[in-house]
């Protein structure tokens, strides 16, 4: 059951990490959303 509790925590890590983006402002979400297509991670 550890991986299962792992898991519980990096989703609910996600949604706390989210939830501070959607706080930030649509600005800065926009900024950081050109920034990522401008460098593509793959």
């Amino acid at each position: 059951m550890a991986h299962v509790s792992s898991y519980l925590g990096l989703v609910s890590w996600m949604c706390l990490h989210l939830r501070v983006v959607v706080h930030s402002g649509t600005r800065t979400q926009y900024h950081s959303l050109q920034t990522t297509s401008r460098y593509p991670l793959s």
